[in-house]
């Protein structure tokens, strides 16, 4: 159980450094050209990575056609918002939005995939799940306040983003015992690829590779990224996922602190209250 509180705590931090690096890799090159060579370096990073500690069952590969598909449509959700949300918009806000996709992945969890968490964890799980919400709550406030007009797209992104996320992590718990715990990453993001690139060329965005200056965030993106996946799938071997989704949600007040201390950004103290909660759960569950 521990390993598994230790991986989600490790997709956390490798999330908040990927949400600097698609903040700025969408920001040098645009957020859909940023988002293909991010994901085609993810995979291929991926999939040298699954060669070296995977196990995979290839006779499960047969049965899997129905959960690709909803794990190709759900990252695309995902990553179009994610992506654009952070081109866009604040990282103070739309992170801790965006964050809300562990309500969503945990109920589906315990839900869909009737998993079961003991009475404290639970506590410490709904601590995390009520900081985020209050995180998002305000800062939609704080923004609605600052546009002073309807909400602006890359809010509306935000959320997107949450509830493609939200269906993402659990689906691709469903993938891993025939791809691999890393595999199963890599083959979420040729299915989005395949999925998007035709919509991409049909609206004639400029895919072209990065220029030499642009690589580094976008590199840095796909790593943290895929890095953020691993800890999740690997960390589902030792705790339920319903378990693990909230540690992982802890980049956003991870994000809310670089934003503190880096950016100089100023949030509302509801949001930063929020952010405690989100860390208090964190120990709750940890004891």
């Amino acid at each position: 159980m521990f390993a598994g509180v230790l991986m989600g705590l490790g997709a956390s931090a490798c999330w908040a450094l990927a949400n600097v690096a698609v903040a700025r890799a969408g920001r040098a090159v645009g957020s859909v050209r940023a988002l293909l060579w991010a994901q085609l370096s993810g995979a291929v990073m991926a999939a040298l990575a699954s060669v070296a500690i995977d196990d995979r069952n290839l006779a499960l590969w047969s049965s899997l056609g129905g959960w690709l598909a909803v794990a190709g449509v759900s990252a695309l959700l995902a990553y179009v918002c994610l992506f654009y949300a952070f081109e866009h918009g604040k990282l103070t806000i739309a992170v801790p939005i965006m964050s809300s996709w562990a309500v969503i992945a945990a109920a589906l969890s315990i839900g869909v995939f009737h998993e079961r968490l003991a009475g404290a964890q639970v506590a410490g799980a709904a601590a995390v799940v009520a900081g985020a919400l209050v995180v998002s709550r305000f800062a939609q406030r704080e923004v609605s306040r600052a546009v002073g007009g309807p909400r602006p797209r890359w809010l509306l992104a935000s959320v997107g983003g949450a509830i493609g996320f939200g269906v993402l992590i659990p689906v691709i718990a469903r993938l891993t015992p025939a791809f691999g715990s890393v595999g199963a990453i890599g083959v979420v993001y040729v299915a989005d690829i395949v999925l998007g690139l035709p919509f991409a060329l049909f609206l004639r965005i400029d895919l072209r590779p990065p220029a030499r200056a642009a690589w580094l965030p976008v590199l840095a993106a796909g790593f943290f990224e895929t890095a953020g996946f691993a800890c999740i799938t690997v960390g589902a071997r030792f705790a339920p996922l319903a378990l693990i989704s909230p540690f992982a949600s802890l980049a956003s007040a991870l994000t809310v602190l670089y934003a503190w201390t880096i950016l100089r950004e100023r949030p509302a103290r509801a949001v930063l209250i929020g952010a405690a909660l989100v860390c208090a759960g964190v120990v709750i569950l940890a004891l």
